[in-house]
């Protein structure tokens, strides 16, 4: 097996690279351009560790275990604990034997700017993981490691953040209190430790400084089941072999399968083209059925959850929904020219508002509705596009 380089951009310096061999972690750690890592990682595997604060970590339990199942639920059950929309990040999950997911979060904005620099050097990446989830760990033990102004802190196997040094007086006691109980505190740090960190109930064991990527060498491999390189990032397979030889026979084989994909292809476009136009129509009658909604995932895991809430709102009352709305629907089909805007249901009680050509078919569109019904008109604006009205609408 290939010898292992682990690399990491300088802090001090971003346009700058460090490289060390996990297989001679004793070794003086290599400085250098990207060119230079293209020169030492010549027929070796190279991995890229991101910052800890690049990545967030999590852990949670999800009620389904298929993995097809699992790539759907997970971001409306992420989307709350994130700042961003979650279509910004990109997911990666491994399941434990406990049942619990390990989520790795980073942005797409920071996948795209790390793998495109090493395309562009020509330098292919046999993984990608946080630096947090390479430092030395055991259970019941909390290890930190702090550079400078930044801290990287391992709590668990699959757990760890980046933080400022700063905020460390504050945060590892929060972690105590919300039940991350670990007996001791291992240090590594250039600095000496600081007086808060006498008051923490924790003994304190303070390691002899190692250069950060001797540390990590000596910790990776404990949990890359996590590597950022999967999905939509994952590493092609590249064909072994003499593959030349067989061109001609593929040539020939694609020559033959030409003439029948020609016309598959023809068919499946119009296909596409019609499943577009149904996307699209379903996309516009749930927002002009539900326009409160205002940001749109998934059309029909939308919609179910939209139709469970107007089930739950209407109660024992459902029946005099639907008589109320086939009752006042039989009198809306003979108007032409209605638009209607929105639709609640509540106290039994429907609660319409539309957009009629004029104040005279709002007038006429009421007695009619007043045949059957009780209607009442709560409000009416006239524009240079015709009448908004919102009328309340109950059973006699």
């Amino acid at each position: 097996m290939a010898d292992t380089v682990l690399a990491r951009f300088n802090q001090q310096k971003p346009d700058e690279l460090e490289w060390l061999c996990v297989e001679q972690q004793e070794a003086p750690i290599s400085i250098g351009e990207m060119a230079e890592l293209a020169k030492a990682a010549q027929g070796k595997r190279l991995i890229l560790l991101l910052p800890a604060t690049s990545v967030l970590l999590q852990e949670l339990e999800l009620p389904v275990k298929a993995n097809a199942q699992i790539k759907k639920a997970l971001p409306f059950a992420l989307e709350d604990r994130l700042a961003d929309d979650i279509e910004n990040y990109h997911l990666v999950w491994h399941k434990q034997p406990t049942g619990k997911l390990a989520v790795a979060i980073v942005s797409h904005e920071k996948m795209i700017t790390m793998t495109g620099l090493f395309d562009k050097a020509g330098i292919e990446l046999a993984g990608m993981y946080p630096e947090s989830l390479c430092l030395p760990y055991q259970a019941d033990q909390y290890s930190l490691l702090i550079e400078g102004q930044q801290a990287s802190l391992r709590a668990s196997v699959w757990q760890g953040w980046g933080i400022d040094v700063d905020a460390l007086p504050v945060i590892l006691p929060k972690l105590l209190d919300e039940g991350w109980l670990c007996q001791s505190l291992r240090l590594w740090s250039n600095q000496a430790p600081a007086e808060w960190m006498q008051s923490l109930p924790l003994t304190c064991i303070e390691e002899t400084f190692t250069p950060s990527l001797q540390l990590f060498a000596s910790g990776f491999g404990a949990a890359t089941e996590l590597n950022l390189l999967a999905g939509d990032y994952a590493i092609q397979s590249k064909p072994v072999g003499r593959w030349q030889h067989w061109m001609p026979v593929v040539a020939l084989a694609l020559l033959a399968l030409m003439l029948q994909v020609g016309a598959l292809l023809n068919k499946t476009w119009q296909q596409q083209d019609r499943l577009q136009l149904i996307e699209n129509q379903s996309l516009a009658l749930f927002k002009q059925t539900f326009p409160d909604v205002k940001r749109i995932v998934n059309v029909k895991a939308q919609a179910d959850q939209q139709l469970i809430a107007l089930k739950k709102q209407a109660g024992n009352g459902g029946s005099a929904f639907m008589r109320l709305l086939y009752r006042s629907g039989e009198i809306f089909k003979d108007f032409s020219g209605l638009e209607y805007q929105k639709l609640n249901y509540a106290n039994a009680a429907i609660q319409l508002q539309i957009k009629t050509v004029d104040i005279a078919q709002l007038e006429q569109l009421k007695q009619q509705l007043q045949s059957q019904l009780q209607v009442k008109v709560l409000s009416a604006d006239s524009g240079a596009n015709g009448v908004e009205a919102q009328l309340e609408i109950r059973e006699k």
